[in-house]
């Protein structure tokens, strides 16, 4: 990911994600996903086939999520929220959303992260811009 931000990185393989999780991760032979309750997963048994189509991963402990995306090849990347939040003239939105094949979660839990950018369009003034919407976790 090109991004300047701080707080938002790129992780380039699989086998750098380690920790506690709350999430889910979906594999590619599956129907549903694995549901995670803070624990972690040994991404070391995933290979070509099956893969993992998408997780989204919350570390509460370190305050990170983690997103994981196939296109063809994964795009994962790492949101600190602990940065995120520090960032000056950030504005956090907590949202919550019903979940969709998530067996005994009752929601899901985002943050948007929203932060100021000079806009030329608006005499070049700050302007709050929504960078990313960020997993973090379930109400079970």
């Amino acid at each position: 990911m090109s991004n300047n931000i701080k707080g938002i990185s790129s992780i380039s393989s699989l086998s750098e994600i380690n920790g506690n999780f709350e999430g889910y991760i979906w594999l590619s032979d599956q129907k549903e996903p694995i549901v995670l309750s803070g624990e972690s997963f040994d991404f070391s048994n995933i290979s070509i086939n099956p893969f993992v189509i998408e997780a989204l991963l919350f570390d509460k402990s370190n305050n990170i999520s983690i997103h994981i995306q196939h296109t063809g090849n994964y795009i994962i990347t790492a949101y600190n929220l602990t940065e995120l939040a520090q960032q000056t003239g950030s504005v956090i939105e907590d949202k919550t959303y019903l979940p969709h094949r998530l067996k005994g979660v009752e929601k899901v839990g985002f943050k948007q992260i929203w932060l100021p950018v000079t806009d030329e369009n608006c005499e070049d003034m700050l302007v709050l811009t929504m960078k990313a919407i960020i997993f973090c976790g379930f109400t079970l």
